[in-house]
Parts: structure tokens; sequence; C-alpha cells
């Protein structure tokens, strides 16, 4: 083989060996790096960082009775959501009007609202898959903001109206299909016990 031939060779053996080996240190303690433990990793070569951070910290401070506690609130709310009848609003394709149909809606939940006076509620805004998420975000808060704005028109009292958007994040029906787009399209009502 001729010179430059063989430096060609040495050249590629060479670089797949120290390819190899860089990937063979993936996890543990590079040579030149004693002050970091495996276990730990500083944001420090990342732009902007310089916490540590330690792998296993993530999940280790969750509170059991939080979850519980977060789960019976939410079971409280269905329970109260459903013992008052109140119905959702469904929106249009990229829209957040509400129809004559929703108009109607509302204005038999708003009854129940003014008898309940002190009823404290929580308006959901949620959208179908399609989109972007922060997109989509924008739109479930208009439509919530839209249902508390003519909730308030009919006489609800707007200190009691909570506004949250979820977009598509919180879906009702799963199927990638119309008929269940225009069920995650709507306006959520949910009792604050």
């Amino acid at each position: 083989m001729t010179s430059p031939y063989r430096f060609a060779w040495l050249l590629v053996i060479g670089s797949v060996l120290f390819l190899i080996e860089g990937c063979a240190t993936k996890g543990g303690k590079s040579s030149g790096d004693t002050s970091r433990s495996s276990s730990s990793r500083t944001l420090n070569d990342l732009p902007g960082g310089s916490e540590r951070v330690s792998s296993g910290e993530l999940f280790t401070n969750a509170d059991p009775s939080a979850t519980h506690r977060q789960l019976a609130e939410m079971r409280a709310e269905q329970s109260a959501t459903a013992a008052a009848g109140l119905r959702d609003v469904f929106f249009g394709y990229d829209s957040w009007t509400i129809s004559e149909e929703g108009q109607q809606v509302l204005k038999r939940n708003a009854q129940w609202l003014r008898a309940h006076g002190m009823t404290q509620l929580k308006v959901e805004g949620h959208c179908d898959e399609r989109g972007t998420t922060a997109y989509n975000l924008v739109l479930g808060e208009k439509r919530a903001k839209s249902v508390r704005n003519y909730l308030m028109d009919l006489g609800v009292n707007g200190d009691h109206l909570t506004v949250v958007t979820y977009g598509k994040e919180r879906p009702m029906c799963f199927d990638p299909a119309e008929w269940c787009y225009r069920q995650n399209r709507r306006g959520h009502l949910v009792v604050q016990p």
C-alpha cells in the first residue's frame, strides 16, 4: 500500500476507534472529568445554566397524600357537577362563537347558577386534537371566556366564575374522526365544591 492510502486507512480506523471509545464512556466519568459523579449532571454545559440536578430527584419528592387529595377533589367536582345537571357548550371548528343551541344550554345553566348564587364554577375551554398545543391553549381560553361572558350577561355573578384552558390536553373522545372532534370542542362547566 502506498503511503497516502496507508495514512487514510489509519485515519479512518483511528476515527472509528475514537468514536467507539466516546460511545463506551456514555453515562460514566470521562477520564478528564473527575469532579462530577455519574448520577448527577450540571447545567453548566447548557447556555444560561449553572444549577446541579441529581438524577432520581425528579420523582422522589412526590407526596402520595397529595395525589389522593387531588383525586378526591376531582371526584367531588365530578359529583357536584353531575348533581347540578349543568351541560357543556359545543363549538364549531376554530371558533369560540356560541351557537343558538349553546345559548339555550347556557340559559338553563344560568338559571341553576342564579338559584345557587354562592356556587363557585370553573369554566374549562377545550379543543380537538388538530392544531398546535399553543394555538389550542389560546383557543380554549377564548372559548372559556366566551362562556363566562355569556353567563355574566345572563346575570351570573362573575366573581364566582373561574376560567381555565386545557386546549387539546384533556379530550373527552379519542377517535380521530369529526364526530369525536365535535365532542372535544367544548366549554365544560365544573362546580367547585
